[in-house]
């Protein structure tokens, strides 16, 4: 699963090492680990694993790893997580667990520094300043790590005041509920030749991608779930994101 691009080397984890999404989570012979929990982020850390991981910010300027934009489903709290202080987000526990809270991002940092390599989803947000936030931090963070996002706006900021971070384009065939604007970008990546990505993440069952669409990138496959769907991969994706089973680079125990 392998290819030679532009920046991706072929010993470079991005398409050397399958990606957990989330952390490691899910049932496991010591109880539920929530995903995006620092529990999730440590269980991979300590194999070694690439962590994916998606960002927020609080009104008052503080990050955190989260997927969802409102908290209902992860929480026992409720609304827009980019609606809440650093104090109100601070509070909430993640269900499933006893005390587990929303992590920050430092503290991720601070888990993987010197363990393993992190690949990190920039969430759509109206916050300003929230892409400058992200890359202050990581100008400053000895580790491995690369960003990506499915807004095209991000990837040109993280162009301009980053160049050196290795960048990705999220995308997908199916973006159902966006308008069509959005649904052909994300789809189709016209953006590509000014973004100029690393890495092309996209939708599993989008794949194969076009060859001119994969020229000089590395492509990566989301979100991966069973053995079968990850063998049908090869070929067509370098590398994949994936949940709840364990990959053939990992053997089969968790």
């Amino acid at each position: 699963m392998k290819k030679n691009t532009k920046r991706i080397e072929d010993n470079c984890w991005l398409v050397n090492m399958p990606v957990a999404h989330r952390g490691l989570w899910g049932e496991t012979d010591s109880g539920f680990v929530a995903e995006n929990s620092l529990s999730a982020y440590r269980a991979a850390a300590n194999r070694g694993i690439p962590i994916e991981t998606d960002l927020y910010i609080s009104t008052d300027g503080v990050l955190y790893c989260f997927h969802d934009g409102t908290l209902e489903r992860m929480t026992n709290g409720s609304g827009f997580i980019y609606e809440k202080s650093s104090k109100e987000l601070d509070a909430f526990v993640l269900k499933g667990t006893e005390n587990e809270r929303i992590p920050r991002f430092t503290e991720l940092l601070e888990t993987a520094k010197g363990k393993c390599p992190l690949l990190i989803e920039l969430k759509k947000q109206p916050a300003k300043g929230f892409v400058e936030s992200v890359v202050k931090i990581l100008k400053n963070y000895d580790g491995e790590f690369a960003v990506q996002s499915f807004v095209p706006a991000y990837l040109l900021k993280i162009k301009k005041l980053a160049p050196e971070f290795l960048r990705g384009v999220l995308a997908t065939e199916n973006a159902e509920g966006e308008n069509a604007v959005v649904r052909f970008t994300l789809k189709n990546m016209p953006l590509n030749g000014l973004i100029k990505p690393d890495f092309i993440s996209y939708s599993y069952s989008g794949l194969p991608l076009p060859e001119k669409k994969r020229k000089n990138v590395a492509v990566l496959a989301w979100t991966v779930t069973d053995k079968k769907t990850e063998e049908k991969l090869k070929g067509a994706a370098d590398n994949i994101i994936y949940e709840l089973f364990t990959p053939e680079k990992y053997g089969t125990k968790n």
